[in-house]
């Protein structure tokens, strides 16, 4: 992994307006190798915006090599090129003008009435912390979801159908997706996508909205997400 004071101060200082940097659609990540990687925040995705290293351009400014998918608005595969550090926020706000077009494109593919309860359920958290865009949850709070997403996942086995299956399948890999992100994604990423899960499950029909999206869990967990109260795992069972 790189260290700070492995690059040029120079090259620190074109990233620092993107250490911080938060949005609804998009994601900034650990970079790893590379020196900049954003990606977009719907799990389904494969749009980034990365920027992979940089280089000395003669006797003129520092360029950056940058990758980006989509590529424009005509092409949503990968672009690569060189692009010179002062216009990096140019290339990285198209990138972002680009997912919002996505988001607010209407097509066939849209699913609106998981979005429908997806809104709703999200709707009920009402999550005011100043932190919500960059902190995690608490240990006992990732302990606890952790718990009861391990038991729906377990207890959705049991209502497989052969009409049904993709979305079981489906719904139980989001599970398994968001279990693993607990500790990394931020409170906000974690309520966004359990409320998806929430939605996907309330779809199939009013026995799964009775099995698993009863109010009194519903409330077990928007109060320990919210910290308001001390829960223990038992409350859930």
């Amino acid at each position: 992994m790189r260290k700070k004071k492995d690059l040029p101060l120079s090259i620190l200082k074109s990233l620092e307006p993107f250490v911080n940097l938060r949005g609804e659609k998009f994601e900034v990540v650990d970079p790893k190798e590379n020196l900049l990687k954003v990606i977009d925040k719907d799990l389904d995705s494969v749009f980034h915006f990365t920027i992979e290293k940089f280089q000395k351009s003669g006797s003129g400014p520092f360029i950056f090599w940058v990758i980006r998918a989509p590529k424009n608005l005509n092409d949503n595969g990968i672009s690569q090129n060189w692009v010179e550090a002062s216009a990096i926020n140019g290339q990285f706000e198209a990138w972002i003008k680009l997912l919002d077009e996505y988001d607010t494109v209407k097509s066939f593919f849209d699913d609106p009435i998981t979005k429908s309860f997806q809104e709703e359920f999200y709707a009920e958290f009402e999550i005011i912390d100043e932190d919500t865009d960059t902190n995690p949850l608490k240990t006992s709070q990732i302990l606890f979801l952790d718990s009861y997403l391990e038991a729906v996942d377990n207890k959705l086995t049991e209502f497989i159908t052969e009409n049904n299956s993709y979305e079981i399948t489906e719904i139980r890999a989001d599970i398994n997706s968001l279990r693993d992100n607990l500790t990394t994604k931020s409170k906000k990423w974690v309520v966004k996508n359990l409320t998806t899960i929430w939605a996907k499950i309330a779809k199939q029909g009013t026995k799964f909205i009775r099995e698993f999206l009863v109010e009194t869990k519903k409330e077990l967990i928007k109060q320990s997400i919210k910290g308001l109260v001390e829960l223990v795992i038992e409350n859930i069972s």
